[in-house]
C-alpha cells in the first residue's frame, strides 16, 4: 500500500481535531467575551484552509516556484494573508487603545 494513502486518513483525522478543537480552546483561554477570540478564529483556521489551498496548488503543479512568475505569485498569496491578518490586528488594536470622541 502506498504511504500517501496511509496518510489521508491520519491528515484527515488531525484536520477535523484541529477543526473541533481549536475554537474550543480559544474560547478556554481568552474566554467568549475577548476580541482576540474571534480573530484567532478567523485567522487561525483560515489559515489551515489557506495551508491546504496552498498544498493543493503546489501538488498540483498549477504553480511551481521558480517558474516565471509563479515565485512572484505564491510571494504576493503569502504576504497578501499576512498583510490582512496584521491590518486586521491593527484595528482591533485602534479599537482598544485609540479613544474615540463621538459628534454631536
Amino acid at each position: 500500500m502506498s504511504s500517501r494513502k496511509s496518510e489521508a486518513p491520519l491528515i484527515l483525522a488531525g484536520t477535523l481535531f484541529f477543526v473541533y478543537g481549536f475554537p474550543r480552546a480559544v474560547i478556554r483561554w481568552l474566554g467568549e467575551s475577548s476580541p482576540w477570540t474571534p480573530y484567532l478564529y478567523l485567522y487561525g483556521l483560515g489559515l489551515v484552509t489557506f495551508l491546504i489551498g496552498l498544498r493543493v496548488i503546489l501538488k498540483s503543479r498549477a504553480c511551481q516556484p521558480g517558474r516565471g512568475h509563479d515565485s512572484a505569485w505564491l510571494a504576493v498569496l503569502l504576504l497578501g494573508y499576512a498583510f490582512f491578518a496584521l491590518l486586521h490586528a491593527a484595528w482591533i488594536m485602534a479599537a482598544l487603545y485609540i479613544p474615540f470622541k463621538g459628534g454631536g
